[in-house]
């Protein structure tokens, strides 16, 4: 199982689909027990989203799934909307 280090270093690998089977389920794994990289990878993967999103002029929407995860993000926050 990976160190949160190798995690982070590997994070954009895992999102983009560029991980082999072993070092996939080492993170998996890991991300299974450790909240902080669950939390890490997940802001990443808002990120990639969001940045893909703004890059796409045919659809400038964020998608359910960029709204679910930027409200639970901001309830998490413990700000009022």
């Amino acid at each position: 199982m990976f160190r949160c280090s190798e995690v982070a270093e590997r994070a954009s690998l895992l999102i983009d689909g560029d991980l082999g089977f072993w070092p996939r389920l080492n993170i998996k794994l890991h991300l299974a027990m450790c909240r902080g990289c669950r939390a890490f990878v997940e802001q990443m993967r808002v990120t990639h989203a969001l940045t893909a999103m703004a890059g796409a002029m045919h659809n400038p929407v964020p998608s359910e799934e960029i709204k679910a995860a930027l409200a639970r993000r901001q309830m998490g926050s413990g700000k009022k909307t």
